[in-house]
């Protein structure tokens, strides 16, 4: 059974719904997860904040974006908790949405730098935050570092690789 399947059984065994915002994976998670049949019942949607323009607009703190950096695991905890505040908008606003049936809905959130360049010495290429939140439970920030020796596209999957075996230890109490 691949990961995506594994995550989508996990997510179904715990009545989870889950939304992605994701900026250095670009949608990939959301891509990967949406292959498995069935991930509609388990996956609302996602978001692909790749600017700092986008992140501000989903609500990351201007501050925050300054001071900490969009390569951060404060910038990867406020576009969970943004993400998955707009969930719960979203899903308010339909009550009739089958998804509903859960109050499980969780957030995951990736910001990274996936290179060729971009890396400094304190944030190197290869860098990713990804972090994970509920409406119960504070984020669950994963520092990720890629080995230095893949392309911008394995990167970019290593990261989702990781992000994607966090969520299947996740468990909103």
């Amino acid at each position: 059974m691949t990961l995506e399947a594994r995550v989508i059984q996990h997510l179904k065994s715990k009545k989870m719904i889950l939304c992605t915002i994701e900026s250095c994976t670009g949608g990939l998670i959301a891509h990967r997860l949406t292959n498995i049949p069935g991930a509609s019942e388990v996956f609302w949607g996602s978001w692909v904040v790749y600017d700092n323009s986008a992140k501000l607009r989903l609500g990351v703190s201007l501050q925050t974006l300054k001071t900490k950096g969009a390569v951060s695991p404060e910038v990867a905890d406020e576009l969970a908790r943004h993400g998955l505040l707009s969930l719960q908008q979203a899903l308010d606003q339909f009550p009739s949405n089958s998804l509903l049936k859960s109050n499980r809905w969780i957030a995951l959130s990736t910001t990274g730098i996936a290179g060729p360049s971009g890396g400094t010495p304190e944030k190197p290429l290869g860098l990713c935050f990804s972090s994970i939140t509920s409406i119960e439970q504070r984020p669950k920030t994963l520092k990720i570092l890629a080995p230095p020796q893949l392309d911008r596209s394995q990167m970019k999957n290593f990261f989702a690789e990781r992000a994607l075996e966090a969520l299947l230890e996740y468990d909103p109490k």
